[in-house]
């Protein structure tokens, strides 16, 4: 899954272009990590030769795209994370530690929400039967038909990190990733889908997770605490499945709703003989505002389409760009690091 490649490398790429010297532009940022050389034009206007970062041009549109001073708190994370930034914080009253590199500031925290207390949770879980139903009928059933067509069908985490935490037992099968849904996987399960879409769940991620008998996932954090995550129960073996959040311990049920935040550290074990199904979602913190989360699903949409933000940019602000430079539609402007990314790693 896209997901996978969440954690930031300190090493990332540059892509080249030419920018005006304007108020407000990139020479208004110091330091910028590149070199900066500036050049006169025929027409004598000063303008600006430099390498620009991916995360820079990122920036420019979210600012220009959006009031800045609602924004400004995913500003701050997108350019954390550039930076390598993890925020790791003790929290006392959970007995845990807090840890993520896609870290929004002011966001409350607790272990565990009341999931029931959002209308959207309430209505999943009036309609668990036949989420419930089909999933068994496609993925429990037609498990071989599922193979055949589905795609990534319980996918193990490739992300090392995840992986070390989960163990190789277990598996997810995707609906949603960081907000685009999966076009062959939806159609094999659409009773979930229409469920998820007409009760508009707010989420930024959709799947069913697979936890093996006898199992452990070992403590850990999903490093981002922008996402909250929730679980409807498919198939559990009840009073044999528990999760652990810091100090609060929870067990899963059939048709029943659990919400937590995996930006805390959390374990969990399934000790029955027979394997756990969920329906996994991850729903945007109910603190953040409207317009940061629109913030943030452009992000995510540049990560996946780097070339959008060079069009954006040319849009929102023209007197960036040097006089007759034409879009370059190419690697070189777009150059986004490959491990560059933001939201919750796998998990959860």
């Amino acid at each position: 899954r896209t997901m996978q490649k969440l954690m930031v490398l300190a090493a990332v790429g540059v892509f080249q272009t030419a920018v005006a010297f304007a108020p407000g532009g990139w020479l208004d940022k110091q330091p910028l990590r590149a070199p900066k050389l500036r050049r006169q034009t025929r027409s004598g206007a000063s303008v600006l030769c430099a390498q620009i970062k991916f995360a820079d041009a990122v920036e420019e549109v979210l600012v220009r795209k959006w009031d800045k001073k609602q924004v400004s708190r995913v500003v701050k994370s997108w350019r954390r994370m550039d930076e390598d930034y993890i925020h790791k914080e003790f929290k006392k009253e959970h007995d845990t530690w807090q840890e993520c590199n896609s870290f929004v500031e002011g966001l409350p925290c607790k272990t565990f929400h009341d999931p029931y207390e959002f209308d959207w949770a309430q209505k999943l879980r009036d309609n668990a039967k036949t989420i419930q139903d089909e999933f068994t009928r496609v993925a429990i059933e037609g498990s071989d038909e599922l193979d055949k067509k589905g795609n990534n069908v319980w996918a193990t985490a490739a992300n090392a990190t995840s992986a070390q935490s989960y163990g190789p037992d277990w598996k997810t099968l995707a609906l949603m990733d960081r907000c685009v849904w999966d076009p062959v996987n939806v159609d094999l399960f659409p009773e979930t889908t229409r469920l998820l879409r007409e009760l508009e769940v707010p989420c930024l991620e959709a799947f069913f997770a697979r936890m093996q008998p006898e199992s452990k996932i070992a403590p850990h954090s999903d490093y981002c605490n922008f996402a909250l995550t929730a679980h409807l129960g498919l198939v559990v073996p009840e009073q044999e499945c528990w999760i652990k959040v810091g100090k609060d311990t929870r067990e899963w049920r059939n048709g029943e709703m659990l919400m937590f935040d995996t930006s805390l550290l959390h374990e969990a074990a399934n000790e029955a003989e027979t394997v756990r199904y969920i329906l996994m979602l991850r729903v945007w913190h109910p603190a953040l505002a409207q317009p940061e989360v629109e913030a943030i699903k452009y992000i995510f949409s540049s990560l996946d389409e780097p070339s959008i933000v060079e069009g954006d940019l040319r849009a929102l602000a023209p007197n960036l760009f040097a006089p007759q430079q034409q879009p370059t539609g190419g690697s070189d402007w777009a150059a986004k690091p490959a491990s560059l990314n933001f939201g919750p790693m796998e998990g959860g």
